[in-house]
């Protein structure tokens, strides 16, 4: 008889160990995703939403770059550098030209018009990729030659 009690005891008390165990294995591997994404964010969070969020410019700003083009913001990214406070917007680029609104035209201060031009950015070029850059660069050069001309830098987390 004493070997059935135990025999009874083992099969009644083995199930009764795995889900705990299953739970605690659950647990740390809960405890470890979540400690494994706060490290690769490494803080970054803030800066990020803070990049992709757009910034009201004040009043004045908008009101003195009201003939902009439709399909460019203040906030836009002109040129990159490693952290995203670094970078320089369509706004702080336009400041530092002193540029203006003339006859609804944006003019610098030489009172040049100003033209923006983006460049094709991709991360696998596709095939003819050096017959399209000397597209746009004869376009580009043929712009600079009528107009001061702002050219967007490509986002390096695409290239």
């Amino acid at each position: 008889m004493p070997q059935t009690s135990i025999s009874r005891e083992r099969k009644i008390s083995s199930p009764m160990r795995r889900p705990s165990i299953s739970w605690k294995l659950l647990l740390s591997c809960l405890v470890w995703l979540l400690l494994g994404a706060a490290i690769a964010a490494g803080g970054r969070a803030p800066e990020h939403e803070a990049a992709i969020a757009p910034t009201e410019p004040n009043s004045t700003q908008k009101s003195k770059f009201d003939c902009l083009p439709k399909d460019v913001q203040l906030n836009d990214v002109v040129s990159y550098s490693k952290s995203t406070k670094g970078n320089v917007t369509v706004e702080k680029t336009l400041i530092q030209m002193k540029a203006q609104c003339r006859n609804r035209k944006l003019v610098n201060a030489k009172r040049r018009e100003i033209r923006f031009f983006r460049p094709s950015c991709w991360g696998n070029p596709p095939a003819d990729y050096l017959e399209i850059q000397q597209r746009e660069n004869s376009a580009l050069q043929k712009l600079k030659r009528t107009y001061a001309v702002i050219v967007f830098a490509c986002d390096p987390m695409i290239q």
